[in-house]
């Protein structure tokens, strides 16, 4: 009896607390610009200056903020101070932005001169020595066939890759710097998967790599040496750029040839028939097809590494949340009917793995406290319901012929519905630790 009133008393807490909460939240969501300036403000002298100068600006200020209680100004205070971040933006021009101005408008002025003058040399060059091209033509003409021949331009745009990697960093724009860094990125992964095929251009070997994913024409380690080995080196060269660069989406871009070096390693490829029958359990009297059981296995890889990285003692949220997105739309994808045709026990067994992982990612993230993977939770079961709204009546034997314009009413009937939800009960969908 003592455990059910503690449980009952921990719940009504719970409970309050969450009401002030979402109380606290609809108030900071309908204030102003300026309103949240001045609590932003507040909150800094409630930090750092004296609690006389703290009432003497609540007193000054306070009738700018409406009916915000001095209580809630605190609380909202301590909010914004604790998770707003200033960004510095140029309100009024003045001397020193006019210059850093003419120096920029200087260096692109150095550069159209340049091109000018590059221009200029080349015509002057045809009009005085008319042969000079015909002789250059006929004595360079080896070295460019050389130079620009399959083999040596693959290996020339690896090293420029390497390069751009290398030097990339060491950038200042951050425009710049990150599309040098990509572009090499980008380079490396493509030429070393031709070095590896011995097939020179992305036209011809993009055909060998589809093959891979979708057939067994190739053994397990030439499907490791073709796809792997060049996924394995890109993700050492992204780790390797998020040493040294503290630009934040190297992070996202991280777990992308992981998973594909994963994917190709040749004990996934050779145990792949009894990984798929993780979501395939039962039989299917019409046969599976590779296809379909190779992405069940990158499913249940990826389920695996997803499990992992929440015991690691460091979380990489960033590398989990695009984890997530990619396992929440295939696990979306194939609990479709449609999709697989795996028979009615499959494809029971899909519904309960795809709601208990999304479940799963609402919790990780609240536990996590990170938002994005929250809210990628939260919006997979949202296209769940409305994928099943749409689905369910064609399993059980109905049709939307003739009827989808009275679908689509009922569809914004049930959106608009779980948005009424969401605003009377938004405890329910933002279950953080509460902190104010």
């Amino acid at each position: 009896m003592r455990i059910i009133t503690i449980l009952l008393l921990l719940l009504t807490m719970g409970a309050s607390a969450f009401a002030t909460d979402a109380a606290l939240a609809r108030t900071l969501e309908s204030l102003t610009s300026r309103q949240k300036t001045i609590l932003y403000q507040y909150g800094t002298l409630n930090a750092w200056a004296s609690p006389a100068q703290a009432d003497s600006f609540w007193r000054v200020h306070q009738p700018e903020l409406g009916k915000v209680t001095r209580e809630e100004a605190g609380l909202l205070a301590t909010e914004l101070l604790n998770n707003t971040e200033l960004v510095y933006a140029i309100k009024h021009p003045s001397r020193l932005q006019a210059l850093r101005g003419v120096f920029t408008a200087s260096r692109l002025l150095i550069g159209l001169a340049a091109l000018v003058g590059a221009f200029a040399v080349i015509q002057l060059l045809g009009r005085y020595l008319p042969d000079v091209w015909q002789t250059l033509l006929r004595y360079l003409s080896p070295l460019f066939r050389w130079l620009f021949s399959p083999k040596m331009l693959t290996w020339e745009l690896l090293i420029l890759g390497v390069a751009t990697i290398y030097g990339g960093p060491l950038l200042g724009s951050l425009e710049i710097r990150t599309v040098v860094i990509h572009t090499g990125l980008v380079l490396l992964w493509t030429q070393l998967t031709a070095i590896c095929i011995r097939i020179p251009f992305v036209k011809y070997y993009s055909k060998v790599i589809k093959n891979i994913f979708d057939d067994d024409q190739y053994t397990p380690l030439q499907a490791f040496r073709y796809v792997g080995v060049p996924a394995l080196i890109t993700t050492a060269a992204v780790w390797w750029v998020m040493q040294r660069c503290a630009d934040s989406w190297y992070a996202y871009e991280l777990i992308v040839p992981l998973m594909i070096t994963a994917f190709a390693l040749p004990p996934v490829r050779i145990v792949e028939r009894w990984l798929s029958r993780v979501l395939f359990p039962f039989g299917n009297s019409r046969g599976w097809r590779a296809k379909d059981q190779r992405m069940a296995t990158y499913i249940v890889v990826s389920l695996a590494v997803w499990a992992g990285m929440l015991l690691l003692p460091v979380v990489y949220k960033e590398s989990l949340l695009v984890l997530t997105i990619f396992l929440g739309c295939s696990l979306l994808g194939l609990s479709i009917e449609e999709v697989t045709n795996c028979g009615i026990p499959n494809y029971i067994w899909l519904q309960l793995v795809t709601l208990v992982f999304l479940c799963a990612v609402v919790l990780a993230g609240a536990q996590l406290e990170a938002l994005l993977l929250m809210w990628a939770g939260l919006g997979g079961l949202l296209l769940y319901v409305l994928i099943k709204y749409w689905e369910l009546p064609v399993v059980l034997g109905w049709s939307w012929k003739n009827k989808k314009a009275w679908g689509a009413l009922g569809m914004a009937l049930l959106i608009w519905g779980i948005a009424l939800l969401i605003r009377w009960r938004p405890e329910w969908f933002a279950i953080f630790p509460a902190k104010i």
